[in-house]
This record gives C-alpha cells, structure tokens and sequence, in this order.
C-alpha cells in the first residue's frame, strides 16, 4: 500500500492515503474518464471496469484502434467464463458487417456530408449526398418490397441482390448509364405495385385462401412503403433520364461530378468485412441483445465510418426501452473525440432507462470541445456523465463545476467527486494474453479456414489489415517461439477462383495424358 500526502496543494483537495481500486458503478448514468497520454487511466479504470462487467455478465462494445486491446478483453472473458461470448468485427474471421442495417436518414445524411464536403462546395456535396442517400434508402424499400407476399417471383428475381450497402451503391450509381437502369427497376417495380389487379392476380396463384387475410395485413405496411418511395423518387430523378443534344451532355457532366465524388466511399464499398448482404448478418445491436461481448477492430476504419457503426447502434439500442428483459450493455467510447461531433446524440437519458451505459474516454476536453463544437456543447454532454475520473494533464479541465489542475498529479492518480486517489492499476501479462488469443482462435478453428496451411500447435493469426489489403498477406506468430512469418490470407472468393483454376489444371494433365506440364 503507498502512503503519501493528505493535501494536494494545488487544488486543496483531499487525498486517499491507501492504494484504491477505483469502481466504476453499474447504475447506467454512464462515466467519463480523461487523462493524457501514460497517465494510467487505461489499467486504472477502464480495464477494471471491463472486468467488473464481464463478470457480471454484461453485453459489451469496444473499439479497438490499436489492434492489441481485444487480447486483454479475451484474456479477462476467459477468466470469468465466457471466452465464448467475445465477437471480433472487421478481421476476417469475425462477424461480417452490412452498415446499412441500423442507420436512419439522419445518421446517413450526416455522414455524406461529411464524405463529401459539404460545407467545402454546397452544391456539389449536397447533389452527392442527395443521390446516395436516395438511392440507398430506395433499395432499401425494394429489399423490403422484394420479401414481402406482394412481389411477383418475376420481379423478386429482378429484384434480387440489390439491397441497401456502400457496395450496391457504387455498382447501381457510379456512372449515369448505371443509375438509369437502377432508376429502369425501380419504375418496373413501381408500376407492378400500382397495379392492384396484377398484385391480386399473383397472390391467388401463390399464397393459399386460408393464409391470405393474415399476410396480406403483416405485409400491407410494406406495400405502401415501397409505393410512396418509388414514387418519390422516380420524381426526384426524372431529369436524370434520358436526353438528347445538348441536354444529355449537360446531364452527363453534371453527373460525372457525383461519379467523381463517390470515389470517397470506393475504398469502403470494396470492403467485404463491411458489405455483407444484409440476409445473411446480424447487427451489433442485435449481438448485443444476445449478451455478446463485440470488440470492433478500429485499425485502418475512418472516423466518420466508425461514427456511423456508434451511432446506429446507439439509435437502435435505444428501441429496448420497449423490451420487458434487457441484457445489461455497457458501451466503451475510447478517443471519444473521433466518433462525437456536433450532430451526435448519444441518446443518454433513453439509454439509462433501456440499460444501457456509456464509459467515455479522452484526452483532455479541448480535443472533445473542437469535436463537439464549442464549450456549450461539451458542458451538455458531461453533464449526463455522472461518474467522472480526471487523471494528469497539463490542460486544466472542467470538474465540479469549475475548471481545476490536474497537472500535479502523478501517473496513476484520480481525482474523482473531489478526492484524489493513489489507484491500483491492472497489468495484464503478455504471455497471459497470446493463450487467451490461442484458446479463442482453437474455439474457432482457424487455421486453413483462412490459410492453405494447417498451424501449429502454438501458432496464432495475426491481422494487419494494411498488409493484407497491399499484399494479400496475414502474418503468423508461434506464441511460444515468438517467430513470424507470412501466408497469403484467402478470401471466399480466392478460395472460389483457386478451386476453379485448381480443376482446370487438373482437367489439363488428364487431357494430356501423361504428358509432363510444368505448373507454375
């Protein structure tokens, strides 16, 4: 235990004279904790609290920008049981993503114009977000349409892959001819859920007399949807069909513009980790609801990406006010200052009442004030932070009501509801961490799932995802030996095209009968 001094000098504030381990309460009014660079407040407070809540069975969700934090969530949900529970986002064993999935309008609309630069040039980054947003809420509804008892079977193969994701928005938009026959669907879909006797017709030579009443209400919601905006719009866009003369180059430059602008999203658009079909997922919130501990890997995500993944699922956690049992969830917001802006609604009293809390961490709070647009705005949102942790930092910071100095502090201390406390870090040994790694990758038998080599006993993947986006490489450590080496990482679709050539290959040397082939 450390004893020391029973007055910090500079803010008159009275000091533990113990070594505490500081606890985060589990009341869902949510925490803040902020400190600078090494000052402790990681192992301090954040991994206890990780700790504490996954012994209690809390549902979880962290961002992990540096790669290496999600070795410490595993270790510590494999000493309370429940190493199955963890789920990685964006490596390419974990759950693949379709960001479309919870986002509304408001959220998508925000993060075009953030892509697009709205406030840079109006015109032009309103005309993109305009076209994006549209599009893909339009084949959001032709997904919905196409599920419903209303579509044809005809149509529903017409229909069939297009559904709201960056991918689909690049391949029905990037250049005009495109959009003109994404904008074709929507007008053939559109005139076929106008026709109420064609519905009718197709229906009865469907669905049986018994069962029609009942789908027909659970579906009628849908129709309308659909019929509203279809007809939206095709109006919208009317001026985007086709032209002749001087009108259809004018309409091809305006056009080429967009196309040049979506060049933005290309990146995450080609991203598979990111562009699931949306019937083959499950969302964050959903695995959250499940009681799943979800680690997202930040590395090489843009801000405003990983904004748009928080905030959607923030926007959706919010529906569980409704549900009788909740899972408990805590929300871990590391850097806050990258993912809060001035538009963010963290949702924080509706949270609290649907259990779920919020553990912010930053810097110091002038990072988060420019994020947030000014002092009013970062007052509001510490004031429904009601546990606050400030360790050292040389920029005075806003504490009980008036701005104090934490520069005096040493690593490891905290001043929280006006005491200092000598805290009790959490180190979590390496060697701890790699087995706890070993152990869930054995869980999931990786391996030649994504390699064409079986590993070794001690052997781990290790993803870095600038290496395997430039090379096409994932690297393997022996956990043991602590030796690296590289293997090419193997997508559904590389595995898909190496069969193929594989059979062809082997269909060649059948063909020459005996003949030697040199394969290369």
């Amino acid at each position: 235990m450390s004893v020391f001094s029973l007055i910090n000098k500079q803010n008159n504030t009275a000091l533990a004279s113990k070594e505490t381990s500081l606890s985060i309460p589990i009341s869902f009014t949510h925490a803040m904790i902020t400190g600078q660079t090494g000052c402790g407040k990681t192992t301090s407070v954040i991994l206890p609290a990780i700790d504490e809540r996954i012994k209690a069975n809390h549902a979880m969700l962290i961002l992990d920008y540096k790669g290496v934090e999600h070795k410490k969530v595993k270790f510590l949900a494999q000493k309370h049981g429940r190493l199955r529970d963890v789920v990685m986002v964006n490596v390419p064993w974990g759950y693949k993503l379709n960001l479309m999935y919870d986002t509304n309008d408001v959220l998508l609309t925000n993060f075009f114009k953030k892509t697009f630069g709205t406030e840079r040039d109006t015109f032009w980054g309103n005309l993109a977000t305009n076209i994006s947003a549209s599009s893909l809420d339009m084949m959001k509804a032709i997904y919905d349409f196409s599920k419903s008892a209303f579509c044809s079977i005809k149509l529903c193969k017409k229909a069939e892959g297009i559904y709201p994701s960056f991918a689909n928005l690049c391949k029905f938009t990037q250049q005009l001819s495109d959009f003109r026959n994404f904008y074709d669907i929507v007008l053939e879909l559109s005139r076929y859920a106008n026709d109420n006797k064609a519905i009718a017709d197709d229906i009865s030579s469907k669905i049986s007399t018994l069962c029609q009443p009942m789908m027909l209400a659970e579906n009628i919601w849908t129709l309308n949807t659909f019929k509203q905006k279809s007809s939206k719009f095709l109006q919208a866009f009317k001026e985007h069909t086709s032209a002749v003369g001087e009108i259809e180059t004018y309409r091809a430059r305006m056009f080429s513009n967009y196309t040049f602008m979506l060049q933005a999203l290309r990146e995450l658009a080609d991203d598979e980790m990111l562009n699931e079909d949306i019937t083959m997922m499950q969302s964050i919130s959903t695995l959250l609801n499940q009681g799943k501990i979800v680690i997202i890997n930040a590395q090489g995500l843009k801000d405003n990406v990983i904004e748009l993944i928080l905030n959607s699922t923030l926007s959706s956690m919010t529906r569980r006010i409704l549900d009788e049992y909740k899972v408990p969830v805590s929300i871990f917001i590391d850097e806050a200052q990258r993912v809060l802006n001035p538009q963010t609604d963290l949702h924080a009293d509706v949270l609290r009442e649907a259990k779920v809390e919020l553990i912010l961490a930053f810097q110091n709070e002038d990072v988060l004030k420019n994020s947030l647009g000014g002092e009013s705005k970062y007052k509001e949102l510490v004031g429904n932070l009601s546990h606050q942790y400030f360790f050292k930092n040389h920029i005075k910071q806003y504490a009980n009501g008036e701005n104090k100095d934490f520069s005096g502090l040493k690593n490891f201390e905290c001043y929280h509801e006006e005491k200092i406390y000598k805290t009790k870090p959490m180190f979590l040994d390496e060697k701890d961490l790699l087995n706890a790694e070993l152990c869930y990758q054995k869980s999931l038998k990786l391996g030649a799932k994504y390699t064409e080599k079986e590993l070794c006993e001690d052997e781990i993947l290790v993803f870095h995802r600038q290496m395997a986006k430039d090379y096409g490489l994932i690297a393997v450590l022996n956990i043991k030996t602590k030796n690296t080496y590289f293997l090419p990482i193997l997508s559904a679709k590389d595995k898909e095209l190496l069969k193929s050539i594989n059979n062809l290959v082997e269909s060649k040397k059948v063909a020459s009968s005996g003949q030697d082939i040199e394969v290369l």
